[in-house]
């Protein structure tokens, strides 16, 4: 009898550690994408199904997101944002800034959109600045809700309001949790990975943002193929899915967001 209550036991213990084991989810979002089809087909042949970042209006983004479609990747607009002076910021084509009238903003903004068929949401391309402007992210967050798109804050800037403002317009919205590359060599991307997955085991869920260099990559294949049994890449829909249609409640990175190059 004592035995037959043991086998019980060690049953629930391990339905339990098996519950446990599948709450570690990571999504991973590769920003920047739009420029080199060669780059984009080798993310999307990486060995877990990752998120695919496009800037509107980069010149291979139409093929990329056409290959994205057929191969069932989820896609985002990785839609340029007015950052904060720095010598090494470039402009990008498409880039919202918060001296345009709202007529402007809304026209390109919804070109942006147009030039990515079948994304889920959005997300920030730098916006330390624009982020910052509660009116610039309310007018974003009411073209998001009538399309009913989810935003993603790549959190640029420790000061943004974009979340909020999603909450607000009861966007369905996410932050990014950790940049994977915002040191572009092995051991730094290492860390910022091994951060991630504690990250998700510790709050059943974390968001990496990283970009299309060879060293992530490089990175990525080999991390990917060896992830641990406990640990599941998934996607932004299926996180939104998951906690309902209400704006998601996310706890704050512990660490201060860190920027990265040309936010």
């Amino acid at each position: 009898m004592i035995r037959g209550a043991a086998l019980v036991t060690a049953c629930l213990l391990a339905a339990a550690a098996a519950g446990h084991a599948a709450a570690a989810q990571l999504v991973i979002v590769i920003d920047d994408l739009g420029y080199s089809l060669e780059r984009a087909e080798r993310v999307m042949t990486l060995p877990a199904p990752v998120t695919l970042g496009l800037l509107p209006f980069a010149p291979k983004t139409p093929a990329i997101a056409l290959r994205a479609l057929e191969t069932g990747h989820e896609m985002i607009l990785h839609q340029p944002m007015e950052s904060l002076p720095a010598p090494h910021a470039r402009p990008v084509a498409g880039t919202l800034t918060s001296t345009m009238s709202a007529s402007r903003f809304t026209e390109l903004l919804d070109a942006s959109l147009r030039a990515v068929p079948g994304i889920i949401g959005v997300n920030n391309h730098t916006g330390s600045r624009l982020t910052q402007d509660p009116t610039a992210m309310r007018r974003l967050m009411h073209q998001l809700s009538g399309r009913r798109l989810i935003f993603l804050d790549s959190r640029t800037t420790a000061d943004t309001v974009a979340y909020r403002m999603a909450q607000e317009a009861q966007v369905p919205a996410l932050q990014r949790d950790v940049f994977l590359d915002h040191v572009p060599h092995p051991r730094a991307i290492d860390r910022a990975f091994q951060d991630a997955v504690a990250l998700a085991r510790q709050r059943g869920r974390a968001i990496v943002i990283g970009h299309p260099y060879p060293v992530t990559l490089d990175y990525l294949e080999r991390a990917l193929a060896d992830l641990d049994a406990d640990v599941t890449v998934t996607s932004l829909q299926a996180l939104v899915s998951r906690d309902g249609p209400a704006t998601l409640v996310r706890q704050e990175n512990p660490e201060p967001p860190r920027r990265s190059l040309g936010q």
